[in-house]
């Protein structure tokens, strides 16, 4: 095997061993980065809109997780280069960004709570408009209602009763 292929093989696994830390062991022995990917394809569609290089983050981490799955179970020594330079770089400054929480997924859920904070932080205008138009005399009438039509089921026991 080729040193390029060692020294990716050898970056892979730091990076599919962050993975594994962070979504922790599965029954059917899933690798983390195969988890993250899977994590990935379960988000695509806000992903694709809200985060910028989703799609080719996806695709090149699809990439290099093949990649790493050909030199490992390839059953004779691999005398070509399997990856390339741009790969080992791509899995090294994509360990480093999941480390920094600037991953595709970290950016998703900072969006995610952001847009979740600000819609209960700050009153929408429809609600804006439904709290200005409100008044206490509206509720007034509606318990006066109330007493008025309990009074008249009370009227009507009684006249029964008579």
């Amino acid at each position: 095997m080729s040193n390029l292929n060692y020294a990716f093989f050898d970056k892979f696994k730091k990076l599919d061993r962050l993975c594994r830390d962070i979504y922790g062991t599965t029954p059917d022995n899933r690798l983390g980065v195969t988890l993250y990917l899977e994590d990935m394809e379960q988000n695509s569609y806000q992903g694709t809109f809200k985060v910028k290089n989703w799609t080719s983050d996806y695709n090149h981490l699809k990439k290099v997780r093949n990649a790493r799955n050909e030199i490992a179970h390839s059953d004779e020594p691999l005398d070509y280069d399997v990856c390339t330079e741009e790969d080992i770089d791509f899995v090294e400054s994509f360990r480093e960004r999941i480390l920094n929480r600037t991953d595709p997924l970290a950016l998703l859920r900072k969006q995610t709570i952001q847009v979740r904070q600000s819609s209960t932080t700050q009153p929408t205008t429809r609600n804006a408009k439904r709290q200005t138009n409100y008044t206490p005399q509206q509720e007034s009438v509606g318990c006066l209602g109330l007493v008025v039509s309990a009074l008249v089921v009370i009227a009507c026991v009684v006249a029964y009763l008579i």
